[in-house]
């Protein structure tokens, strides 16, 4: 892990500091250049591990930049490990795998955006900055995407997910269902486990075969993520 003596978060300040998590050294070195050629986008941190002590370096950044593949543990678990910080920092999970499936994953794990590392150089910046002033990054998730993941779930589950997918809140989650802030916490981490995908599965029913067409070069001036 490597770190240029962090300052604390912000409120609203620039430029935005940027942690970066991804095993791939030369990944974290090409993304850390494409940062430092913008003017309001700086990486203060970065470490190729999802770790307990990742989630405590977050506190300092204005956003996290999250790879879901990091060996032993993925994106998902740092994502919800964050979360559970005071006055968390948005995730921007960075993903070769990114889909629709790993989006709603995303979402579950109360992640703030998802992008596929394919997208334009322009459009990563773009995400941050959007997560920056309070704003998701995600693509619509199909119904047949949402109703063959909600089906693997348990009964007690799929409501929750609903609830997730359909952008309510955890307190209001927690209201309609009558449970505690750990009870919904450990629900969700049972959802992430079972709908997460992996490298190589199989494509959901009714899946797109390109779900996220990040190539389109477009996608600056119209594209499917606001919300």
């Amino acid at each position: 892990m490597t770190a240029s003596a962090p300052a604390p978060r912000r409120s609203g300040g620039l430029p935005i500091h940027i942690l970066l998590v991804d095993d791939h050294p030369a990944v974290r070195h090409g993304i850390r250049r494409l940062l430092a050629t913008q003017g309001d986008l700086d990486t203060i941190a970065e470490t190729g591990t999802a770790s307990k002590e990742t989630a405590e370096l977050a506190r300092w950044a204005d956003v996290a930049v999250v790879d879901y593949h990091l060996g032993d543990r993925d994106g998902l678990w740092l994502t919800q490990e964050i979360k559970r910080r005071p006055s968390p920092s948005p995730v921007l999970i960075y993903s070769a795998f990114a889909d629709v499936a790993l989006a709603a994953a995303a979402l579950v794990a109360g992640a703030d955006g998802l992008l596929r590392k394919t997208a334009l150089a322009e459009e990563l910046c773009i995400a941050i900055r959007r997560l920056f002033h309070g704003r998701q990054y995600f693509p619509a998730i199909p119904e047949a995407t949402a109703a063959a993941l909600r089906s693997r779930l348990e009964a007690r589950d799929q409501a929750i997910f609903s609830m997730l997918i359909h952008g309510l809140r955890p307190p209001e989650i927690r209201s309609r269902l009558g449970i505690t802030a750990e009870e919904l916490e450990a629900r969700r981490r049972v959802i992430v486990n079972t709908i997460a995908p992996s490298p190589g599965r199989a494509r959901l029913e009714g899946e797109p075969s390109s779900p996220l067409d990040y190539e389109r070069a477009s996608r600056a001036r119209r594209h499917p993520f606001s919300r």
